[in-house]
């Protein structure tokens, strides 16, 4: 645990303000849901909670099932990190942070197609070599969750699409 220096007062209902420094440092949302745990030594700690990750092992075998039928390299996303993947596409790896530009997609609520020319960086990577990818939101309750990302080094078409479109509705039943 790392001292921050900052002391915040508990107000007559409860709450606490989170100052917005450490919101954006950690990229925490308004409306966003924090975790509550306790410690051992009176403290008590606030953790971002992301209902994707709590499911994040059925999320690698519903990626990998992906994969073994199709061949397309399957990408499970929370709001904030990669959370399963399974392809020969060897760019990817759990726990990297998502990209603004795969967030600012998401915030569109809408799956989309990108062709070579168009790709964006999931996690920081380099997509020279990929020939396309299919990007659907994850809804649950009205709130955009994560992704289901389908990417492959050949141009991908609607179906592709339609896929990662029906994959992440499913997963948005999951959670």
């Amino acid at each position: 645990m790392r001292a921050t220096g900052i002391v915040r007062r508990i107000d007559e209902l409860g709450r606490v303000v989170i100052p917005k420094e450490i919101r954006r440092t950690m990229r925490i949302r308004e409306g966003e849901e924090l975790e509550v745990f306790t410690g051992d030594d009176d403290s008590l700690i606030l953790k971002k909670y992301s209902a994707v990750k709590e499911f994040s092992n059925f999320a690698a075998e519903y990626a990998s099932s992906v994969y073994l039928s199709t061949g397309y390299t399957t990408l499970v996303f929370d709001m904030d990190n990669l959370v399963a993947v399974s392809g020969d596409i060897k760019l990817y790896k759990t726990g990297a942070a998502i990209s603004y530009k795969l967030e600012k997609v998401l915030e569109e609520r809408k799956p989309v197609l990108l062709s070579a020319r168009e790709l964006i960086s999931l996690c920081g990577e380099d997509v020279s070599g990929l020939g396309g990818m299919a990007i659907a939101p994850i809804i649950s309750a009205g709130d955009v969750m994560g992704a289901l990302v389908v990417v492959s080094a050949k141009e991908l078409g609607d179906v592709a699409l339609k896929l990662a479109t029906i994959g992440a509705s499913f997963l948005s039943t999951q959670l």
